[in-house]
């Protein structure tokens, strides 16, 4: 039988610590894996890095959430003419994406062990003028709706946690059962106490009813790869 996977997406690290420790723990005590999307510029907090760099990387693993996490369009107003919207960190144009990557990836390289292969964009807004600064910067996956173009590999967004019981996150489950692969989006910030004590029934379902595995986005780029290298040999 074809494996299943499941990838449980975190988003948001650096505005929450308590709450990001809290998402992670119950992962790991779960014997499960997570996927935490960082904001770059909390990188400028030691008690944000110091708590990424003490993770392992086989079972947490960190990718990029953009470097300012800019995810609702802010007005601008004029001083003569019309006022105009300034869109989201990630649908703008390709020299602005260049340059937000570009200072992800400095502030990554001074303070974090490891470099993030993936990227989601916040707000999961994006257009279409950010794959080659992706490309350019050495991501390789990207967390979409939809099919991203280039050469980068799409980790396909599924469901969210918004549920409080597991009968309601089963409902939903249903709708993509068959997918190969089935991404869970948190957001650890939001999420009740009620939500934080579902997410343990949520992997044990996943594991133990669907026999899904949980797999990280490296994990993930390595099995892409070699079914690429596979289809083209």
């Amino acid at each position: 039988m074809k494996k299943k996977y499941v990838i449980f997406k975190d988003d948001d690290v650096g505005k929450d610590l308590p709450g990001l420790k809290k998402w992670v723990n119950i992962v790991l005590k779960n014997n499960a894996k997570g996927s935490i999307g960082l904001i770059g510029k909390y990188l400028k907090n030691q008690n944000v890095r110091d708590f990424l760099n003490s993770l392992n990387q086989d079972k947490i693993e960190v990718f990029c959430h953009g470097y300012s996490h800019s995810y609702l369009p802010f007005l601008i107003s004029k001083k003569f003419g019309r006022n105009r919207f300034y869109p989201t960190e990630f649908d703008r144009n390709e020299i602005s994406h260049n340059r937000s990557l570009k200072k992800y990836r400095k502030i990554e390289s001074k303070y974090l062990k490891n470099k993030a292969v993936a990227f989601g964009p916040p707000g999961n807004l994006w257009n279409d003028t950010v794959i080659e600064p992706l490309v350019q910067n050495d991501f390789k996956l990207m967390f979409s709706w939809r099919k991203v173009g280039g050469n980068l590999f799409t980790i396909p967004l599924t469901a969210n946690l918004k549920q409080n019981s597991l009968k309601e996150f089963i409902d939903v489950y249903e709708q993509n059962k068959d997918d190969t692969i089935f991404t869970l989006q948190f957001h650890h910030a939001n999420l009740t106490g009620e939500q934080f004590q579902l997410i343990s029934k949520v992997i044990d379902f996943l594991k133990n009813n669907e026999s899904r595995v949980f797999i990280l986005p490296s994990e993930l780029l390595d099995i892409f790869q070699k079914d690429k290298d596979t289809a083209s040999g």
